[in-house]
């Protein structure tokens, strides 16, 4: 029995860290089975392509017709906001501070390059063939999405001074769009990421209406590997989202295929773009009857390096009528999603894991932001300490199982002279391990009971750990200077399948860690056991070196813990 705990110990760890990413890159690719129905191809007979057509209200988008922009600035944002498609977001940099120093650095430039010091752009002003729509309305009429992209007349304010919108905190200010039919009206709020958009319009010859965004959301984090150009956490955490009153759909290109446009045709109540640490979201005042999601390829840095572009269209409005929108385009951090609405429940995006999974997800991130708020501590100093209660929680169950252990090994000699006797009259054999278990006090599944109780809040340090945008540019001591990258302390001049191509040192004293832990719990194991063990523990070192090192730091001090209350324990036997 001490062997095939052993066994499931080693399972339930490696379903910690094995089954857990693997979820996180899956959660809301496929519906599920009761949403299947809903979710359909695009009738490929139908031209569903954006257009811009010769109407009389939709003149077709001409590049060189003259684009004036403003730039809007806040002390969360600063925006260049175009004329085209009237008041669409062309570019979009995050400039909130603390203390004088910006919260959001470490970033790419519009050519590709990373630079590290350079405030998070989460939208790129690029010369492209046509505007993105960030956001902005599209007709549909005789099976085609007729884009409103073309220059508005921006009505001038005094507010604007050399194509400057300044909106300080608790302020509020306007700028005015006219189309021909439309009227748009872009609401700042000086005191939020928040943008609201206000449509009032009346289209002849259009069946109904959509509030589109294409403009995508661009990539923020480094490459981990070398023979990759973004994170492979930064596209495996990237999706669109639609929300349907508790359903949430998504969609995620997990390779350089485009996806093609998804129709859900349910009640939406909003739509986001996420990427692992930042997202940006539209909330409607209105429920669209249905949505589109899809996906396209930009060639962001050249050749093949291709950047996934997602958008979402919420249709279905009245061809007239009025129409408010709001944006949220900054950090993945749960107040300011949270306070996008009491009912939209926009955190579900985050991705806290399973449904039981969830409240423990998000009593984990409370107490790291709690104990960081209230004792103004390096969240690295936060991770042990929360190490440390941890342990000092689980130590009664960790206790429970080491004695449960002690007293296996004691019965295990005569248990093999039972199981050899009655070998062949399982009936009675397993009448007599009955006897033998209760003759010594002993109970196979108290070992493992522990070990599952825990199992819930082990997979929420997982999720929160390995993707808090908390930890994002958090330096923590000598050679650790990013909470959310691995420590790395030099390269390799090749790559090695799992461990990559540069050496951290947290997963290896983590190594180090579960070596010693196993040295004192493995003491009665088979040899053929032991071995597997010793292979798990060389398993998680190579995988974990790609890990964030604010995950690793946390396991590293929580197994060093580990090893002191068995060693402990041992010593007072």
């Amino acid at each position: 029995m001490s062997t095939q705990r052993n066994i499931l110990a080693a399972l339930l760890i490696f379903g910690v860290f094995i089954l857990i990413p693997k979820y996180l890159e899956m959660v809301g690719v496929q519906p599920t089975l009761e949403n299947q129905n809903k979710i359909q191809k695009e009738d490929n007979s139908k031209d569903n392509s954006p257009l811009s057509v010769n109407e009389p209200d939709v003149p077709a988008y001409n590049k060189n017709t003259l684009r004036e922009s403003v730039v809007v600035e806040t002390d969360y944002f600063r925006a260049i906001l175009s004329n085209e498609g009237g008041g669409s977001i062309l570019g979009y940099e995050l400039i909130k501070s603390n203390d004088d120093q910006y919260e959001y650095l470490g970033s790419y430039d519009s050519e590709g390059k990373y630079q590290k010091d350079r405030n998070v752009v989460l939208i790129h002003d690029l010369d492209r063939e046509k505007p993105p729509c960030a956001p902005c309305l599209a007709a549909s009429s005789s099976n085609q999405s007729i884009f409103f992209n073309q220059p508005f007349e921006m009505i001038s304010s005094n507010d604007i001074v050399d194509g400057l919108l300044r909106v300080k905190p608790g302020e509020i200010k306007k700028i005015v769009y006219k189309h021909n039919s439309i009227e748009k009206t872009v609401v700042i709020d000086g005191s939020s990421f928040a943008i609201e958009h206000e449509y009032v319009y009346d289209l002849n010859g259009v069946s109904e209406v959509e509030i589109v965004w294409d403009a995508g959301l661009f990539p923020t984090e480094p490459s981990v590997l070398s023979s990759q150009s973004y994170s492979s956490d930064e596209l495996s955490y990237s999706s669109v989202y639609a929300y349907q009153d508790g359903a949430l759909e998504s969609i995620t290109q997990s390779s350089q295929a485009a996806i093609d446009q998804t129709l859900i045709e349910e009640k939406t109540n909003w739509v986001a773009i996420r990427t692992k640490y930042f997202a940006t979201v539209m909330i409607p005042n209105q429920k669209s009857d249905y949505v589109k999601l899809s996906s396209s390829n930009l060639l962001f840095r050249g050749g093949d390096d291709v950047l996934p572009i997602y958008s979402a269209s919420m249709g279905g409005y009245s061809s007239r009528g009025e129409l408010g929108l709001l944006t949220y385009i900054g950090p993945l951090d749960v107040e300011y999603l949270d306070s996008l609405g009491t009912n939209e429940n926009v955190s579900s995006i985050m991705n806290f894991g399973w449904s039981i999974i969830k409240p423990f997800s998000r009593l984990v991130l409370w107490v790291i932001k709690s104990l960081h708020s209230f004792l103004g501590l390096n969240y690295g100093f936060i991770l042990i300490l929360i190490a440390v209660l941890m342990r000092f929680i689980t130590a009664p169950l960790t206790r429970k199982s080491y004695e449960s252990s002690a007293k296996m090994k004691v019965v295990a000699p005569m248990q093999k002279k039972v199981q050899e006797k009655y070998k062949n009259d399982p009936q009675r054999l397993q009448q007599e391990m009955g006897k033998l278990w209760k003759e010594h006090g002993v109970n196979p599944i108290s070992g493992c009971l522990p070990m599952l109780i825990q199992w819930p809040i082990l997979m929420a340090f997982f999720i929160v750990f390995r993707s808090t945008i908390e930890f994002r540019g958090e330096p923590f001591i000598f050679w650790i200077t990013d909470l959310s990258q691995p420590d790395f302390i030099f390269s390799l001049p090749f790559e090695l399948p799992l461990y990559g191509g540069a050496v951290a040192v947290l997963p290896l004293l983590m190594g180090i860690s579960m070596f010693l832990t196993m040295q004192i719990t493995m003491q009665s194991t088979e040899g053929s056991q032991k071995t597997f063990m010793y292979f798990m523990n060389g398993f998680f070192v190579l995988i974990f070196n790609s890990f964030p090192s604010g995950l690793t730091l946390y396991y590293t001090i929580f197994n060093l813990l580990s090893y002191q209350q068995q060693l402990s324990i041992k010593n007072s036997k």
